[in-house]
């Protein structure tokens, strides 16, 4: 089987939940893989340019700092990523959701170095490029049941960017962070 290309390859309505389509439409691409290789640039660029005062700000009491949404980014995409592995490999089992409340407050990004959470991101979206990369056309149209709901595996790659996408807006709009 050959690898495929990502070129025009977006997912259709029933191949994720209605609650990921406002992300989906943030998208504007013809390649998903590149988007996510463009946004991962980004993102280092953003973070490295990051003040500790602008990396530890909230925009009002009891929201995320500027690390928690980027270790939220994170986590995130690794769950994201581990659900397109098991499912493109035929796992049937049903994956389970997250807490996205606790897993930030359990992450302990506030205390970590910007350069530590900058080497996670980056590790982790490298490594799903990789195996995004690798996947077959069978493959990325496999569907399975994560948090109660199926999806595909191409509908999961395209979440990531959109999450990823979503939170820089507001990081831009609410902590007025370029």
């Amino acid at each position: 089987m050959a690898l495929l290309s990502w070129q025009d390859n977006h997912p259709e309505a029933d191949e994720y939940d209605a609650y990921y389509q406002d992300y989906l439409e943030l998208l504007d691409t013809d390649n998903i893989i590149q988007t996510l290789t463009t946004q991962g640039q980004k993102m280092f660029v953003l973070i490295q340019n990051l003040s500790p005062e602008e990396a530890a700000y909230r925009y009002a009491d009891g929201k995320w700092s500027v690390k928690e949404v980027i270790g939220h980014l994170i986590d995130t995409e690794r769950v994201m990523a581990y659900r397109a592995m098991c499912i493109s490999r035929g796992d049937q089992t049903s994956l389970p959701g997250f807490d996205q409340d606790a897993y930030v407050d359990n992450g302990h990004f506030s205390e970590r170095s910007l350069q530590n959470i900058s080497a996670e991101y980056d590790a982790q979206r490298n490594a799903n490029i990789s195996m995004f990369n690798g996947f077959t056309e069978e493959q990325i149209l496999k569907q399975g049941t994560a948090n109660g709901v199926d999806v595909s595996v191409r509908a999961l790659a395209h979440i990531i960017a959109g999450h990823e996408l979503h939170h820089l807006n507001i990081l831009r709009e609410r902590y007025e962070i370029e």
